[in-house]
């Protein structure tokens, strides 16, 4: 490997632009710095990266995925289905970031299956314009969505009634005034009732103590990078720190007599959800049920 080389954010995002042939913003270095992909140096109050770490970062990524998945499935892959050159916020266009809902699949993928073009792939198109489509496993709704863009008919189906609530938000005919009102109240509601109790001020000195303490412990980047280099082993660190913030917390959740455990565990709300957040939710919901 050639002599090292150091770089302010915007040299690299040029200089890979050019390694790579394809556009690497600011952001995009910016990301890879946050998330310990690469090493930050501070040189003269300037932020800088390695050459050699963009290099090793590039030449893992670039390209690599596509042949090993071709040396383990077929060299027949149709690859422009990873859709690995979108950026996230291009996978999670308009409604389909209304919700982090882990299980969806990218709408390009769903629009690729639906739309009237062909390749040397998908050498026949099955649905146009007016059809109706079905998708008996419809989870947060994208090949909803996406039908609905190309003008296609869409009913989806799912098990999980909270699925079918987002799904249904998402491509349901909405009165924008009243929703507007809706969501005007219910804030105003949740306001006065949060600022009610004194969980505004548990929260607010949790995050303080919180925030101290991370940038003690895990610094962002040098966390991150020590971590994806196997120099910190995550378990064993996780556990010794958690020991050592539990006095902390434990004080907090007692001056400000927090309840962390319900009356009752028959629901999912129940299970996963402290007194004071349930108390919250009840709130809103029973705003909604008055109107």
């Amino acid at each position: 490997m050639s002599a090292d080389k150091l770089f302010t954010i915007k040299e690299a995002s040029e200089w890979a632009t050019r390694h790579i042939g394809k556009d690497v913003t600011v952001s995009n270095i910016s990301y890879l710095i946050q998330y310990g992909r690469i090493k930050k140096f501070d040189r003269y109050g300037s932020t800088q990266v390695s050459q050699n770490d963009l290099l090793q970062y590039y030449e893992s990524y670039n390209g690599s995925r596509e042949i090993n998945y071709k040396e383990r499935i077929s060299e027949d892959l149709n690859w422009a289905l990873s859709f690995e050159q979108y950026k996230e916020a291009e996978t999670t266009k308009h409604v389909h970031r209304l919700h982090p809902y882990k299980g969806k699949f990218i709408p390009q993928l769903v629009e690729y299956f639906l739309d009237e073009h062909a390749d040397r792939f998908k050498k026949e198109t099955y649905f146009s314009a007016g059809d109706i489509v079905l998708d008996p496993f419809s989870g947060s709704g994208t090949t909803m969505v996406q039908a609905s863009e190309l003008g296609i008919h869409a009913l989806g189906i799912d098990i999980s009634a909270f699925n079918s609530l987002i799904g249904n938000c998402k491509v349901i005919q909405h009165d924008i005034v009243n929703l507007q009102s809706e969501i005007y109240r219910i804030t105003n509601a949740l306001t006065n009732f949060i600022y009610s109790t004194n969980i505004a001020q548990f929260e607010a000195e949790l995050t303080k103590e919180l925030y101290e303490f991370n940038n003690h412990y895990f610094p962002v980047p040098d966390y991150k990078y020590q971590l994806r280099n196997k120099q910190i082993n995550e378990e064993q660190y996780g556990n010794e720190k958690e020991k050592l913030f539990m006095p902390i917390y434990k004080r907090l959740v007692k001056k400000y007599d927090v309840r962390l455990l319900q009356n009752q565990n028959e629901t999912f709300l129940d299970k996963w959800f402290l007194q004071h957040i349930r108390n919250e939710i009840d709130c809103v919901f029973t705003e909604v049920k008055k109107n």
